[in-house]
């Protein structure tokens, strides 16, 4: 089998080497030079903004006939102040949408929807100048759209409708594969951080899903960082993602925002604090599911 692996690999390595000199949208050399062509260097202009991120975590334990999981998602300022925090910790066994979905699904549509209503609380209560969400909504509404429970999808989209035609809410995705921008093999930002260098962006464009319009485009915060993949549920001119790098860039460490940062350190669920929930739950000795493959 490790012999098979490492064949597989060679021919992985072929292919990439292929893959540089062609590519289903033209060569990779035009398709760099269509990135490095509509891609806009710019010089910020510092501004004062109010800023609140938004994130998720969640971890589980598998027990026999039942799964333990816990959860948390939140909004936070740059000063590390939360807001319209979730917590939950709760068993289960089985599905409640009778959807055939493992435990990691469930709980990340959980988290997904507690996400969404977080952002439209805060846009509405504390009236920031920007709400900053990690992940990507056009990649969400995608998957939703593939599962065969109707009861999943009503309560997930009910979360989103609310947030359609918000211009103050950015969806900041670190890593895309869409490629609504430049058709090629891999996705957009591929080719803008192998062309470009420099802080800048490329111009929105406007892409429609689930009836949904969406303003698309790439910010890079700091020299040499990787480009981000921005998401807005509204239409947004060119001034606003100049405004967006405005805010953002001295409020980053390499290249993405602060204040994601701090929301992700805020929702992360480690396994060390699982283990302290479980044994508080006095789950002390039950046999895990896993431990069979451990001995």
């Amino acid at each position: 089998m490790l012999e098979e692996l490492f064949e597989k690999a060679v021919r992985l390595k072929a292919k990439l080497e292929e893959f540089k000199r062609t590519d289903g949208a033209g060569t990779v050399k035009e398709i760099l030079d269509r990135a490095r062509a509509c891609y806009i260097e710019y010089s910020p202009k510092p501004r004062r903004a109010g800023i609140l991120a938004i994130d998720s975590g969640w971890n589980y334990r598998l027990y026999t006939g039942f799964y333990i999981y816990a959860m948390k998602a939140a909004a936070v300022d740059e000063a590390v102040n939360t807001y319209q925090s979730v917590t939950d910790v709760d068993m289960l066994s089985g599905d409640p949408y009778d959807a055939a979905l493992s435990p990691d699904l469930f709980l990340k549509y959980q988290a997904e929807i507690h996400e969404h209503s977080i952002a439209y609380n805060v846009s509405e209560e504390e009236d920031p100048d920007l709400v900053l969400v990690d992940g990507s909504l056009i990649a969400r509404l995608a998957d939703i759209s593939k599962r065969i429970s109707k009861s999943l999808q009503t309560e997930y989209m009910a979360y989103v409708k609310p947030l359609m035609g918000n211009d103050k809410l950015a969806f900041v995705s670190k890593y895309s594969h869409d490629k609504s921008l430049f058709g090629g093999v891999l996705g957009d930002v591929y080719y803008i951080n192998h062309a470009t260098k420099g802080v800048g962006y490329t111009a929105p464009h406007v892409i429609e899903r689930e009836d949904y319009k969406f303003s698309i485009f790439y910010v890079r915060l700091s020299e040499h960082s990787n480009a981000l993949h921005i998401e807005v549920p509204a239409v947004v001119e060119e001034d606003s993602v100049k405004w967006f790098i405005d805010v953002l860039r001295e409020r980053s460490i390499a290249g993405y925002p602060y204040a994601l940062r701090l929301a992700h350190k805020t929702a992360n669920l480690p396994d060390q604090l699982m283990d302290l929930i479980c044994k508080t739950a006095g789950l002390t000795g039950w046999v895990e599911a896993r431990e069979v493959l451990e001995e």
